[in-house]
């Protein structure tokens, strides 16, 4: 499934980390061979991580799919690049990101041909925060979901209708 390799939290855990980190180790950490397969790849790893609850698995794998895909659509490499997908599932936000070189998902991915690109919108559409952060050579592509909160006896759910 073009897997590359894959670290869940159970398996990182005590490893030497220092208490002094900035964030909590990933829920997942996995590194996809950009191959046809790749989309698929990362849907299943991430509908596997904590279950995410019913209400958010399908946006959740949706916009990691979009993300896999772009990179995928943009590979013309010879030897078979590959992304590390990071994810985050604590109670409050889900937060996947996507590390590849720039070329596959940072500015320079961008189809001038097209009329929009349809990850964008979606990510518009369902994601509560995203961005694309990039140095130059190494870009980092990432969206946010709110889990679902009661507000005053009613349950608010933000997943941008997904």
């Amino acid at each position: 499934m073009g897997v590359v390799s894959v670290a869940h939290r159970q398996h990182a855990a005590g490893r030497g980390r220092t208490a002094r980190r900035r964030s909590p180790p990933p829920d997942l950490a996995i590194s996809l061979r950009l191959d046809p397969f790749a989309p698929r790849a990362a849907r299943h790893h991430v509908a596997q991580v904590d279950r995410p609850s019913p209400d958010l698995r399908n946006a959740v794998t949706l916009l990691t799919s979009e993300l896999v895909t772009r990179a995928v659509l943009h590979d013309r490499s010879v030897a078979g690049a590959s992304v590390e997908l990071v994810v985050w599932m604590p109670r409050e936000t889900v937060r996947i990101e996507l590390h590849a070189a720039c070329e596959l998902i940072g500015p320079a991915a961008r189809d001038p041909s097209a009329e929009s690109d349809y990850d964008l919108l979606l990510l518009d559409g369902v994601a509560d925060r995203w961005a694309l952060d990039s140095d130059g050579r190494r870009a980092c592509m990432w969206f946010e979901i709110d889990r679902a909160q009661e507000h005053g006896g009613a349950v608010r759910q933000n997943h941008g209708g997904v």
